[in-house]
């Protein structure tokens, strides 16, 4: 049986670290358990959506290094991968559902509406408990007296997340599904659903949250600092350093090093050594652990690595050969991040510094 593992993210807004360290978690887990990861985009709230969020999606993820064996982009045997686009297989399970009296539109249960603009809500039971077996917590006993019956299709005949990625995972075969823990609260409701559907229930894994320096949950937007994507790529964070860094955030290598490549993480990546407690978001630890993959660059290779944040600074950069690698040796011991190199390098594009002619011939020679 090959295990199978996917990230769904909604086309909602910006990449940002909270869903990039649940698609990594989940990668490295299929890639350690040789099993299969999959991308599926959950584009079923239209009102919320974006028209580039998708891409900027996979974007993030091929600069951070994250693979995938099927996805809306290459296709595959499970296809489509854009929600949207299974809708006739949740319309069947929609009918089966009502057909079993397991489902009823409106809200009273005892008193089920018409179709028309009315929501379709699952049937739950109101006595015993749900156990849920998450992989990270254990058994979690859920009394189902708190529950109520959650709302799987909208008044417009719009799935929801209840119905929609339930019904995804289990036609698609997915074995593990690994997502943020803010989702144990309805775990019974999905749990629910398999149950009376007759689906073999996924593993649950449920991540912990990753908390700022404050211990609040992380936003995109922090006084801290940004936590979108593209506020680590603007800055000059190296994708290595922060892949590297995320998955020190809940889980702790049996070797107990902390510079590790994709190699080293396949060979080392366990379910067991997930924590189920908060991880806390260091940017001192960041800065260090990028400041560590920076100083494994040749001279050449970081000189490209800091060009552009250069051109971004200043009008011109001397063309002559050698010099922009001899300023990065100069300078490459004060980078924490790329951007650095800019005030790093400020002296040599002041007009008090000028290359001397015998100078600028041993730069030529280089």
């Amino acid at each position: 049986m090959i295990l199978r593992f996917r990230f769904a993210p909604s086309p909602t807004g910006t990449p940002h670290i909270g869903n990039l360290h649940t698609a990594l978690f989940s990668w490295a887990l299929s890639r350690a358990m040789d099993g299969d990861f999959i991308l599926r985009i959950e584009d079923t709230d239209s009102d919320r959506n974006t028209s580039n969020s998708a891409q900027l999606m996979l974007d993030a993820l091929n600069w951070l290094g994250i693979d995938w064996d099927e996805g809306p982009d290459i296709g595959g045997e499970y296809g489509p991968y854009v929600q949207s686009k299974r809708l006739p297989t949740h319309q069947e399970i929609i009918a089966q559902l009502l057909a079993n009296d397991l489902a009823y539109y409106g809200d009273d249960p005892t008193r089920p509406a018409p179709a028309n603009d009315n929501p379709l809500r699952l049937r739950m039971p109101h006595t015993g408990e749900t156990v849920i077996h998450d992989a990270i917590r254990g058994d979690i006993r859920i009394d189902n007296r708190t529950l109520h019956d959650p709302v799987l299709v909208r008044s417009n005949g719009r799935p929801l997340y209840h119905l929609a990625s339930m019904a995804d995972d289990h036609n698609m075969g997915i074995t593990h599904v690994v997502r943020g823990e803010e989702w144990i609260s309805t775990a019974p409701y999905h749990i629910h659903l398999y149950h009376v559907m007759g689906w073999p229930e996924p593993v649950w894994i449920h991540l912990p949250l990753i908390l700022n320096q404050r211990g609040q949950k992380l936003k995109k937007r922090d006084p801290e600092g940004g936590y979108l994507i593209s506020d680590f790529q603007d800055a000059g964070y190296l994708p290595q350093a922060l892949f590297n860094y995320l998955l020190l955030l809940g889980w702790a290598p049996d070797s107990g090093q902390e510079i590790l490549d994709k190699w080293q993480v396949r060979k080392q990546f366990r379910l067991e050594r997930l924590s189920a407690s908060p991880s806390t978001f260091d940017w001192h630890k960041l800065n260090w652990m990028n400041q560590q993959y920076l100083q494994k660059l040749s001279d050449a290779q970081l000189a490209e690595q800091i060009r552009p944040f250069l051109e971004d600074t200043y009008d011109t950069i001397p063309n002559a050969t050698g010099w922009l690698e001899q300023l990065t040796a100069a300078v490459r011991t004060g980078i924490t991040r790329l951007e650095d190199a800019s005030a790093l390098a400020e002296w040599a594009f002041s007009d008090a510094f000028e290359i001397s002619s015998d100078g600028q011939a041993a730069l030529n020679t280089e």
